[in-house]
């Protein structure tokens, strides 16, 4: 057995591995690509110095009003622009207008449809316009130029009216009115125009006593005058034209509460019609007062003003209001017991509906006709006209109309088959029995023609 080698006792430590020049360099550790390498690194930190420097020479460039423009709101901006150039009444009335606003939406509450609207110092448009004009309007207010004061406030009141939006129209033709008064107007013109603007404003509000106020103080400023308007119209008989469309609205409002008042009302409407020497105007005015007189039971007053407005009608040639003045006219010599009157105008109504092709009025024509004739026992002439009502219904295709049409032919139709088979049944003869049962599975209108030969046979 060999002997074991001695053991090696190196103090220098000599190792192969350490001594080797090759290990002793440094072996790279792979890259890490979380970590951008250092020419992107410094790539990107040049950009954002040169954004840096890019943007503090911008705001170097802004002035500190630019910077206050750009943070405050547009109406703001707005009103310190108008402020800056010496408008101090424009900016007062602006702001008011806005702050009023304001104020109603609050008063209204969270739950309020009104919170839904759109604020006036959020729609530029309206801003833009109101300034440009209340700005006029202070320029020419400066120079005594009340009538560039009246015109540019009622720029800005056509604005808002045609936009829809009532509440800063009625404001601005409120101001032309307060200004209208101090234009310097022999004639007073300007009073009457501002005026017809408040009741026109009035009136769409269907606020009708305010409205009627202003309308005739326009009519008492236009009166006896030569006024008119740029198309050549007659500022009187526009003035006419106002009251009575505005009587007649308030005579609308009355007619299932006060008989008298609507006619009343009508009168006035009337009578506005005809000092407007407009033949139409005054016909439909004649002939709603007419309709009113009926109603109230007053045929004879009523029957005056229908026949007016039917000679009206003839005269404009109008076949549909004569078709309506034939019904009322009937209408009321049914009332007063006068049938035969009655009848001939029904029949003059249902020639004119049938030469205008007016199957509604038609219809209704004939129905009113059937009627008389069955009240008057005259039933072959009613069942002729409640068939005729019934066939024009069915034409229209009003379901309504059909059920009514039919239920009066059938009446019409049974009143004049009545009497035959009450004979037949009278008759105990086989011949009449079997027709009697013959007629009950066919329904032929032959039935009444063959029993009336039956019973002058017998």
């Amino acid at each position: 057995m060999a002997a074991p080698l001695p053991v090696i006792r190196n103090t220098q430590v000599h190792s192969p591995l350490l001594n080797n020049p090759v290990m002793e360099e440094r072996i790279p550790s792979p890259p890490n690509k979380s970590r951008p390498s250092a020419h992107l690194v410094q790539g990107r930190r040049s950009r954002e110095q040169r954004l840096k420097s890019h943007s503090r020479q911008k705001q170097s460039d802004l002035s500190k009003l630019d910077a206050q423009r750009y943070r405050n709101t547009y109406f703001h901006n707005l009103c310190l622009e108008v402020l800056k150039d010496g408008f101090h009444r424009s900016f007062s009335e602006v702001f008011s207008l806005v702050k009023d606003q304001q104020g109603l939406i609050d008063s209204a509450g969270v739950d309020s449809l009104v919170q839904d609207r759109t604020l006036l110092a959020d729609q530029h448009a309206k801003l833009d316009k109101m300034k440009q004009h209340l700005t006029e309007a202070e320029l020419s207010l400066r120079i005594c130029d009340m009538r560039g004061v009246y015109a540019a406030r009622h720029k800005l009141a056509d604005y808002f009216l045609e936009i829809g939006d009532l509440t800063l129209s009625d404001h601005f033709f409120q101001s032309c009115l307060e200004m209208a008064v101090k234009v310097p107007d022999d004639d007073q013109k300007v009073v009457g125009e501002a005026h017809c603007n408040m009741g026109l404003a009035f009136e769409r509000r269907s606020q009708f006593d305010d409205a009627a106020a202003h309308f005739e103080e326009y009519y008492t400023l236009a009166k006896e005058k030569q006024w008119k308007t740029e198309e050549g119209i007659s500022l009187h008989s526009e003035a006419c034209e106002h009251l009575r469309r505005l009587y007649t609205a308030i005579a609308d409002t009355h007619r299932k509460t006060d008989t008298k008042e609507e006619i009343n009302c009508l009168q006035k409407a009337f009578d506005m019609a005809k000092e407007s020497r407009d033949g139409r105007k005054e016909g439909e005015a004649s002939y709603k007062l007419g309709l009113a007189y009926e109603h109230a039971g007053d045929a004879e007053t009523a029957l005056e003003y229908l026949s007016r407005y039917m000679d009206l009608c003839r005269n404009f040639k109008d076949q549909e209001g004569m078709g309506r003045a034939c019904e009322a006219i009937a209408k009321c010599y049914e009332r007063q017991g006068k049938l035969e009157e009655a009848v001939r105008y029904l029949e003059m109504f249902v020639e004119v509906a049938e030469q205008t092709e007016q199957q509604k009025a038609h219809c209704q024509a004939c129905s009113c006709l059937g009627s008389i004739y069955n009240s008057l026992g005259q039933y072959d002439k009613a069942s002729h006209f409640f068939g005729k009502a019934y066939t024009t219904a069915r034409s229209t295709g009003d379901s309504s109309n059909i059920e009514a049409t039919r239920v009066l032919f059938g009446i019409a139709s049974a009143h004049l088959s009545f009497g035959s088979f009450a004979m037949v049944v009278e008759h105990e003869a086989r011949p009449s029995s079997s027709r009697l049962m013959e007629w009950k599975d066919v329904r032929k209108e032959e039935f009444v023609d063959v029993m009336q030969d039956q019973g002058e046979e017998g």
